[in-house]
């Protein structure tokens, strides 16, 4: 029997019954056995391994030989060694932890989606993301996975009362872990930590040790989270660059119509407008079709005079590009049919065999390149070497990866999924150079850890609330408001979050409270920050709300993600003076009250200093302590406390968040206030009597 403990969690393993508990103060909240099977599938020796149904598999051959307990990030660790413990190879399939759990009908369960755009969030037991339709279903789930809608991908938490736990894989190079959850409305049943090994192969007496497992009881939901994001982040050697881009992209007004022109016309309202954004970015519809992307569409002539057409204006040329997703009337496909990661077969063929499906876009079927093939990652390559070297792109969104980790058969049979997608994602990133800023989306989520700048984390903000009927991952604001809220903890500890383009025009079917809504959220948790209208369709109240979100805070916090399915809380220091600033939301669609007392975060309380409340989104001094706002559907109040010291800067109405670093340290002598400030009204306490 062994055992470790970190604060309020301990964790225990007993060999005998392979059996592993996982407590807090108050007792057991985890009960599992570890269970390692054999893949149905053919070793080199012909022999056929069984599936396993317990935890020696079903022939005896593959065994739990050990399990490692330690501390870490003030959780502990689990971290099971398989072997093989027969006399001929076997192939490795899933290592289960299957856990019996201490949380009943009152529980809440955070499920975290295995991609970009898949859903994820707190919701209660028994409730579930809607399901997918299934032309998408390739696209938004890990379909390794039998119960998808079940499945919390990567790490996970629940909560039931003063008690809980959050759990995570810490390392995601090679295996696609997911917890399964077994729940319903009488509360979770089952939990099981999965690591499928994807059959692979060990030769008698090999071990393979797994990815940790880490778990902590003693941290609320947010907290643990981040601290396990935190782990996961050091061990994966996250990018994180110091400063968020800002930038334009011709997506949600031209979509696939965008031409040379229209990027020009943007471009010379852009340096007009003086808004300082650091890249404008061109999206899909400038290529022939998905693959060949070195096949220039009509609308477009010369791609490196359009980047040097950027470039000279001031800008970082930006490009689109979905580099492992091909579609079925690419010349790419025609020409190389035996690129594409393929369904399995016993069959022998002469030919290449049928590829994976990879979904269905704008009447196109899809699949996914083999990147475990080395003529695939030679033609990577060359395609990013042209975008980024002969045609001068340096800010690339790479997107619809997913499809790079698809299952199925691939020239390296012994390349396990994720190993093939980090192939290709390296081999982008090396032919891009060190100076090429990489924006994931459409990826799976921990796998990306330490190979993208930035990544979206949630579904596309489409220029609609929402689309009734629709799964959880499908456009439209509502889903990506979701996925920025529930995945905030990923900001700045894998990469930099996108919560996707801001839209601003008074012509789509936006309102005007979810336009200021979304850009209070942008503005309060410091992500990515680009905006995508026809700068000509965007009226002086637009333009004045995109420009209050530059800068945005550095990051902030999101509370109640342990009881909301839409957090409607964010706390961030705002900018310039470090003041604390809130984002209250009111997501429901229906007017609601929300309610902000300044007592709850005066932490000068009782110093001698007078505190109000300055009111981000009017631009003025509102009265305090209390104020209650009566917010209409979908709607947001940014207030934030500051201090009233004569000479104090109170606000900034050029930002949401109400902080200056365009106000010096301001001085008041005999009466006068001296203070350097460039551009709108700012507000300072002075003497009032």
């Amino acid at each position: 029997m062994s055992e470790r403990r970190a604060n309020a969690t301990t964790v225990t393993y007993d060999p005998a019954d392979r059996e592993v508990t996982v407590a807090d103060d108050t007792g057991d909240l985890l009960v599992g056995e570890l269970r390692a099977a054999a893949a149905d599938e053919d070793d080199e020796e012909g022999a056929h391994g069984d599936d396993a149904q317990g935890a020696h598999g079903a022939d005896g051959r593959v065994r739990v030989a050990e399990v490692s307990l330690s501390t870490e990030g003030g959780g502990v660790t689990a971290t099971p060694t398989v072997e093989n413990a027969g006399e001929s190879p076997v192939r490795v399939g899933d290592v289960t932890l299957a856990f019996d759990t201490a949380f009943g009908p009152d529980a809440r369960v955070y499920r975290h989606g295995y991609q970009s755009w898949s859903p994820t969030g707190t919701l209660a037991v028994g409730e579930r993301f809607p399901s997918e339709d299934p032309d998408n279903a390739p696209m938004m789930n890990d379909l390794a996975a039998a119960t998808d809608d079940r499945v919390s991908s990567y790490l996970t938490g629940v909560v039931e009362g003063d008690r809980g736990f959050t759990a995570g894989f810490l390392e995601h190079d090679r295996f696609c872990t997911r917890f399964e959850v077994d729940d319903d409305a009488d509360g979770v049943a089952t939990l099981r930590a999965v690591c499928p090994l994807e059959g692979t192969r060990l030769a008698p007496g090999e071990r393979l040790e797994l990815p940790p497992l880490w778990v902590d009881t003693d941290r609320d939901l947010r907290e643990g989270l981040a601290a396990l994001a935190d782990r996961v982040g050091e061990r994966m050697d996250a990018r994180v660059p110091e400063t968020a881009p800002t930038g334009w992209c011709s997506w949600y007004h031209y979509f696939t119509d965008v031409t040379e022109a229209d990027v020009r016309e943007n471009l010379a309202e852009l340096r007009e407008w003086g808004i300082p954004v650091d890249v404008v970015q061109v999206d899909d519809g400038y290529m022939e079709a998905f693959g060949d992307w070195r096949s220039i569409a009509d609308g477009f002539e010369d791609m490196s005079a359009v980047a040097d057409d950027i470039a000279t204006a001031g800008y970082r040329p930006g490009l689109w590009l979905a580099p492992f997703y091909v579609e079925s009337g690419a010349d790419l496909y025609a020409d190389h049919p035996e690129w594409f990661v393929t369904e399995p077969t016993d069959a022998p063929s002469d030919g290449p065999g049928t590829p994976v499906d990879g979904g269905f876009r704008a009447g196109s079927e899809l699949y996914g390149l083999d990147t475990t093939h080395p003529e695939v990652i030679e033609w990577l390559r060359e395609t990013v070497s042209t975008v980024v070297d002969d045609w001068g792109f340096t800010y690339l969104k790479l997107d619809f990866l997913f499809a790079a980790a698809l299952p199925g058969e691939r020239h390296d049979p012994e390349a396990t999924r994720i190993e093939a997608y980090r192939r290709g994602v390296e081999a982008i990133a090396e032919a891009a150079g060190d100076d090429a800023f990489l924006l994931g989306c459409g990826a799976p989520m921990a796998p990306s850890v330490g190979l993208f700048d930035a990544m979206r984390v949630g579904p596309d903000t489409d220029p609609t609330w929402e689309t009734p009927g629709e799964s959880g991952s499908q456009p439209g604001l509502k889903n990506a408001v979701r996925n920025t809220l529930t995945r905030n903890v990923l900001h700045r500890r894998w990469w930099l979050n996108d919560p996707d383009c801001q839209l601003v025009r008074d012509t789509s079917d936006l309102t005007a409270a979810e336009r200021e809504a979304f850009a209070a959220l942008v503005a309060a948790t410091g992500g990515v920050n680009v905006f995508s209208d026809r700068l000509a369709e965007i009226g002086s109240a637009g333009r004045r709300l995109l420009e209050r979100t530059m800068p945005p805070a550095t990051d902030g916090e999101v509370a109640g993600l342990d009881e909301e399915r839409f957090p409607s809380r964010i706390a961030c220091d705002r900018p310039g003076d470090g003041a604390a600033t809130v984002a209250l939301f009111n997501w429901a669609d229906e007017p609601s009250t929300v309610r902000f007392d300044v007592r709850e975060y005066d932490a000068e309380g009782g110093s001698g200093s007078d505190r109000v409340v300055w009111d981000g989104l009017s631009g003025s001094v509102v009265d305090g302590p209390v104020v209650e706002r009566e917010l209409p559907p979908h709607g947001a109040a940014v207030f934030a406390v500051v201090s009233a010291d004569d000479g104090d800067l109170l606000g900034d109405a050029a930002t949401l968040t109400g902080g200056s670093d365009r106000a010096s340290r301001a001085t008041l002598r005999d009466g006068t206030l001296a203070a350097a400030v460039d551009g709108e009204r700012v507000t300072f306490a002075l003497d009032r009597e």
